[in-house]
């Protein structure tokens, strides 16, 4: 049986239009994942980056709350795509539960359990482009509160604010230099 070694897993979090996949694009400003510091447009991104000879970086663009995916099936399509090997991860969520997914909080404590990564960052985009803010859709802060309870999350808040402003911010979680 292979052996997924999940090291690091980001979780960008926002409502439907806050820009959660924006700003997981924007990390290509980094030019070590290899778009030579171009953020790509198109709504097609390849999945699978090379972090370095021996570790990879599984990119979802779509939230699993978004694609009706259940928590199951979300877990098993990581589980499936991650060969053996080292492995991080990032993927945009939605804070509320929807369609067939559990809350945000919910969803990163399963993601923990099943796959125990060394570290996992849950970043808010607060306020987003709309202007909303954490307590507006986080049911006053409830869902931040339960991410700060989960071992091993890390949770971040950043403004949505200018389109690719974050990029570099959210690719140095994936630094191992």
């Amino acid at each position: 049986m292979s052996k997924v070694w999940m090291e690091r897993a980001m979780f960008v979090v926002g409502p439907g239009g806050a820009g959660k996949s924006t700003a997981l694009r924007s990390m290509f400003l980094d030019r070590r994942l290899g778009m030579r510091g171009d953020v790509p447009t198109t709504r097609k991104v390849k999945e699978f980056h090379a972090l370095s000879n021996e570790r990879w970086l599984y990119l979802r663009l779509r939230s699993p709350h978004e694609v009706g995916e259940s928590l199951k099936q979300f877990l098993s399509s990581i589980k499936r795509k991650c060969k053996e090997g080292r492995w991080c991860f990032a993927c945009p969520l939605r804070p509320l539960e929807m369609q067939h997914m559990p809350d945000s909080a919910d969803t990163v404590r399963a993601f923990v359990k099943q796959f125990a990564p060394e570290r996992v960052r849950v970043v808010f985009l607060s306020p987003t482009h709309n202007g909303k803010t954490l307590d507006e859709y986080g049911e006053d802060g409830r869902i931040a509160r339960e991410m700060k309870r989960i071992r091993s999350v890390e949770v971040v808040t950043i403004p949505v604010g200018e389109k690719y402003a974050s990029g570099l911010f959210l690719a140095d979680f994936f630094d191992f230099t």
